[in-house]
């Protein structure tokens, strides 16, 4: 997208009312996960641009009801709220996998634990930081959090939406796709759709 569309669309976006403006941040920020494509997306709502902090604890629940994933709040404060868009069953699969819940262990979680207990955990482990293996929970492949944790100096091969160290090629592939869908999103809210009307599709 070129610097005048992307003038174009926060011209756009600046004037919607407040819940269009939070559902346009969530729409672009989370759209490969609204579509299915991601397991989940992780977005925080700051005091600038609009307080959208104080946005969202106003339309929260509007926005459960709208959307077809769930949320989970990782951590809040007075100044931002960390919030997780997923696809449950996604993310389940994705903590469930030999290899990643073989990772999720060392950092106390277990085959047992239900998606709600991973996350309750993540978020504990948000109190402090931000928690390394968030990358299973957002659909990273493990090899590549495991080298971004225990290889801090080793250089990654490429950056986009993780730090990628092995497999270059199936990266792209992923990239591309999940900026096919925003673009998407944005060139139809250019055309005059709202962010509201884009969930009815």
């Amino acid at each position: 997208m070129s610097k005048e569309e992307l003038k174009k669309f926060f011209i756009i976006t600046n004037n919607y009312d407040d819940l269009e403006y939070l559902f346009s941040v969530i729409v672009c920020s989370a759209g490969p996960t609204i579509k299915k494509h991601k397991a989940s997306s992780l977005i925080t709502f700051g005091k600038n641009n609009r307080n959208l902090n104080s946005i969202w604890e106003k339309y929260k629940n509007e926005v459960k009801e709208r959307l077809d994933i769930d949320y989970f709040e990782l951590k809040r404060n007075e100044k931002s709220t960390i919030v997780l868009f997923f696809n449950k069953e996604k993310v389940r699969i994705n903590v469930r996998e030999i290899k990643n819940i073989e990772f999720l262990k060392r950092f106390g979680y277990n085959e047992n634990m239900s998606v709600e207990q991973c996350l309750t955990l993540l978020s504990k482990r948000f109190e402090h930081m931000c928690p390394h293996e968030i990358g299973i929970f957002l659909g990273y492949p493990v090899e590549d959090v495991v080298s971004f944790i225990d290889c801090p100096n080793a250089e990654c091969k490429m950056t986009g939406y993780w730090k990628v160290y092995h497999d270059i090629k199936k990266a792209k592939a992923i990239f591309n796709k999940y900026d096919e869908i925003k673009c998407t999103i944005m060139k139809l809210m250019m055309q005059g759709i709202k962010p509201t009307e884009l969930l009815k599709s």
